[in-house]
């Protein structure tokens, strides 16, 4: 019987600005594990690479990138783009020295970065004629129309929620049975993601989740994954110990819901921890919701070993909470904080994510936000809006847009300023982001 190879590829982007914010393709990495555990042999080429020599402590670290020529749908655009990790060729040249796959797996995370995933297979079919490519991520899950016409040299094209189809399309295809086809959302039959592929593993991310009990109007997650599903403690425990005997002692919550059911699942899984014969490092890129912050969850974090505590807050008005999912308001956000200097937290180790470029939103509510969190002696993060396709917000304000968003995912990208007007302008938003980042620095100089 022949025995059949699968190659993973994470491939390099084109964007504006872009920084490694504890970034993995778990996904593929998960995917690889179950191709792994049905006898099939796997590689990895991640072409996301970045500049070991300036990783923070933390485990963050930039991407390398280069200044590149922009594509014609973009030329009109007053900035440079760039490449973030390696090129064509350098992928072409590692793609050369193996040998030939029988399935070769391209993730494609955000919208706008699809033309790298393009590339890739663009090399991948050129290399291995005969290789059968799949196309898997969030992009095609969200823009699967846009998927299958730039796509066109992929052999197949699976959204998040397809893995039975997947699984058919391999045996099919490949010619093999997998014995082993776990469902996704069944974290207790998953294996734990192919990390071992990579030559050092800085940090973990740690998915605990589906779902999000919220319908946030900007958010793509009750789109993607409409029911939520949680992972027991004690699992999500093991898989910390299981990384921790291989040397790694950073990991990275990726869940939008940690603290849903809080005492059935992140008491209990941070009460374990902090039983853990040795301490490790937490991060939540994702931010935690204040409103469901208190004060016992608040020395658990900090017991527990998490760095640092991301909120969302998003922002101060009242009208803009509301319209878009009334998660939080300034009442819970400031017990939150309370809680958490109360267990220990420096309040410049409490960063607060506020959005940022929302359709219609003047930029003197930005900045109202910033002045409001600052009066805590907490640090802002803007997060600059993102238009998502399958979400409210977009299919109301899509016409809104100063380029043809819903025509083509390039013109998704935050850094565009997609929904810019005369109330909010491009040098309001570098404004607001330099102002947010002097108070951030005064922050930094406090005792």
């Amino acid at each position: 019987m022949k025995h059949l190879k699968a190659l993973l590829i994470n491939p390099y982007i084109y964007d504006f600005s872009a920084y490694s914010y504890w970034s993995t393709p778990l996904g593929l990495l998960y995917l690889g594990s179950i191709m792994r555990k049905n006898g099939i042999e796997i590689s990895l080429i991640d072409c996301l690479k970045v500049d070991e020599n300036k990783r923070k402590e933390d485990g963050r670290a930039p991407f390398l990138k280069e200044t590149v020529d922009k594509p014609q749908i973009l030329k009109g655009i007053r900035k440079r783009l760039k490449r973030y990790g390696t090129s064509k060729e350098v992928l072409i040249k590692e793609l050369s020295s193996l040998e030939p796959p029988d399935l070769t797996l391209i993730t494609s995370i955000m919208t706008y970065w699809y033309y790298g995933a393009k590339e890739a297979m663009d090399a991948a079919r050129e290399v291995f004629p005969k290789t059968k490519i799949v196309i898997g991520g969030i992009y095609p899950s969200l823009c699967h129309e846009h998927a299958l016409k730039e796509m066109t040299k992929a052999d197949f094209i699976v959204k998040n929620n397809e893995m039975d189809s997947f699984y058919g399309f391999v045996e099919k295809e490949l010619l093999t049975a997998l014995p082993y086809k776990p469902d996704p959302y069944d974290f207790e039959t998953l294996p734990y993601p192919c990390f071992d592929l990579y030559d050092s593993i800085p940090f973990v991310p740690l998915l605990t989740s589906y779902g999000c009990i919220y319908k946030c109007t900007y958010c793509a997650t009750p789109y993607m994954h409409p029911n939520i599903i949680r992972r027991k403690p004690e699992n999500t425990a093991d898989e910390i110990l299981f990384w921790h005997d291989r040397g790694v002692n950073r990991f990275v919550i990726y869940d939008d819901n940690f603290l849903f059911k809080k005492e059935d699942f992140a008491k209990p899984l941070l009460k374990r921890i902090i039983k853990f014969p040795f301490t490790v490092n937490i991060y939540n890129p994702n931010a935690i919701n204040a409103a469901l912050v208190d004060e016992e969850l608040a020395f658990l974090l900090l017991e527990a070993g998490f760095k640092e505590v991301r909120i969302g807050l998003e922002t101060v008005n009242p009208l803009i909470q509301k319209t878009t999912g009334g998660k939080v308001n300034p009442e819970a956000f400031e017990k939150a904080l309370n809680f958490l200097v109360k267990a220990g937290f420096s309040a410049k180790t409490i960063s607060i994510y506020i959005l940022a470029g929302l359709p219609l939103q003047k930029w003197s509510d930005v900045k109202e936000t910033i002045d409001y969190i600052a009066g805590f002696g907490a640090k802002t993060h803007i997060a600059e809006y993102t238009p998502i396709p399958h979400t409210p917000m977009f299919d109301e304000f899509k016409s809104y847009a100063r380029y043809p968003i819903a025509d083509n995912p390039a013109y998704q990208n935050n850094a565009l300023s997609p929904f810019a007007w005369h109330g909010f302008t491009e040098d309001d938003m570098s404004f607001v982001k330099q102002y947010v980042k002097e108070k951030n620095s005064n922050i930094d100089k406090t005792d």
